[in-house]
């Protein structure tokens, strides 16, 4: 089951489980996540999900979209990944080990280091040495 996690400076953080099909991320309310910052375009990128693996699509956005710090125009995701639209962050997993949460309401907020612990920690677990 894939997830993300989006960490902004304006909001905090909210994390989705990403359902079967294409996830719309830009500006404008239209779309199934919407960013409210300038650097952001109105249609700026796609996350889709119907089998595995899940990609993220640049939608020929202005400022571009990056994964894990390069510009992408399409990538193939890996648990861990980092998506940076905009000033915003948006952390990819493949995993079960954040909480269920599709109800913004009742997330809990965590900062980019706490996101990176569990990050790792998950790793450990997942690929004992």
């Amino acid at each position: 089951m894939a997830k993300i996690i989006i960490h902004t400076d304006q909001n905090g953080t909210e994390e989705m489980i990403l359902p079967e099909g294409t996830v719309t991320i830009g500006r404008t309310k239209d779309n199934d996540i919407q960013i409210a910052d300038p650097a952001v375009s109105a249609y700026h990128a796609k996350l889709v999900s119907f089998f595995k693996p899940t990609y993220i699509q640049d939608l020929r956005s202005t400022n571009g979209t990056y994964v894990n710090g390069n510009r992408v125009m399409e990538h193939t995701l890996e648990h861990g990944d980092i998506i940076t639209i905009g000033k915003h962050n948006i952390y990819f997993s493949m995993e079960s080990g954040f909480a269920k949460t599709t109800n913004p309401e009742h997330t809990v907020e965590l900062s980019v280091g706490d996101i990176s612990l569990i990050l790792k920690n998950e790793k450990a677990e997942n690929n004992p040495e």
